[in-house]
């Protein structure tokens, strides 16, 4: 979606300092609704290899 020619979504008119912002809150609403649907359809049963991901060193995905 950010890496597409021309960027899709809004994010060729944003100004080049606001990018880094614009990946950060689109990578917080996947979060969020991975973990929504992880808890609604996967209920630990699925073998998804996105959600076994290993943490970073500093505590955060």
């Amino acid at each position: 979606m950010i890496c597409t020619d021309p960027p899709r979504y809004g994010f060729a008119s944003l100004p080049a300092d606001e990018h880094v912002k614009a990946f950060r809150v689109h990578s917080s609403v996947f979060s969020v609704a991975d973990t929504r649907r992880r808890a609604a359809y996967c209920k630990g049963t699925c073998g998804h290899s996105w959600h076994n991901l290993p943490t970073s060193p500093g505590g955060k995905p």
